[in-house]
């Protein structure tokens, strides 16, 4: 289930809605974590719109009777924030058993701090239920979440299968060197993360260092 699919619809359940840059949801996005300002109107068509996606939902259980709900970052991070409510609502209600695999929370972004949320993001953001399984992809971040919830969680890494190898060139990344200003000579050494500190970047600039060369570009 997602806002955006191309997969085989009869395998797959298509809810626009649930798309982050949908119309209606960037509306509610930018109340609350732009004009930081909860206004009546826009607390009813966060409750309209989690209504409408609680009914998605329902219609995903009923067409597919899963037994589990795996969760994917929706309930960590709320660039959807009705959805989060809406899944939330759904779990507890159903009893469902569910695994909530977390990428990103909320406290880790600063554009997402804002009181005008804070009622939602104890509610869903993540929600607290014995049938909820957290799952996180390091460890800060679930000592962080024990720490401000007290919820048990499980670590499981984002990692590479180092047994494969790399697709190599291709037409999309053929002139990739030239595109940043290296040679065919130079020896190019990537992180493709974000600079936050629990991504550990200073591994990285370490492991160049003792690499001796004599000369690097950052």
């Amino acid at each position: 289930m997602a806002g955006k699919l191309d997969t085989d619809p009869e395998i797959s359940h298509l809810a626009p809605k649930t798309f982050s840059h949908h119309e209606e949801i960037l509306e509610v996005q930018h109340a609350l974590f732009v004009e930081k300002r909860r206004r009546r109107q826009v607390s009813q068509k966060i409750h309209a719109l989690r209504e409408e996606l609680r009914d998605e939902i329902e219609e995903f259980y009923r067409r597919f009777a899963f037994d589990i709900l795996v969760v994917q970052n929706a309930l960590a991070i709320p660039v959807n924030i009705t959805f989060g409510l809406a899944l939330a609502e759904f779990i507890v209600e159903s009893g469902i058993p569910t695994i909530a695999h977390h990428h990103d929370f909320y406290w880790e972004r600063q554009r997402f701090r804002s009181f005008a949320a804070m009622e939602y993001f104890r509610w869903a953001f993540p929600p607290i239920q014995p049938h909820i399984q957290h799952v996180v992809i390091n460890s800060i971040a679930g000592e962080e979440l024990a720490r401000r919830t007290g919820a048990s969680w499980t670590l499981i890494p984002n990692v590479m299968d180092f047994k494969l190898m790399p697709q190599g060139v291709d037409k999309y990344n053929l002139d990739f060197r030239s595109e940043i200003g290296l040679g065919d000579d130079h020896l190019l050494v990537l992180q493709p993360t974000r600079v936050v500190s629990r991504k550990g970047i200073e591994t990285s600039i370490e492991l160049v260092h003792h690499l001796d060369l004599v000369e690097a570009h950052w």
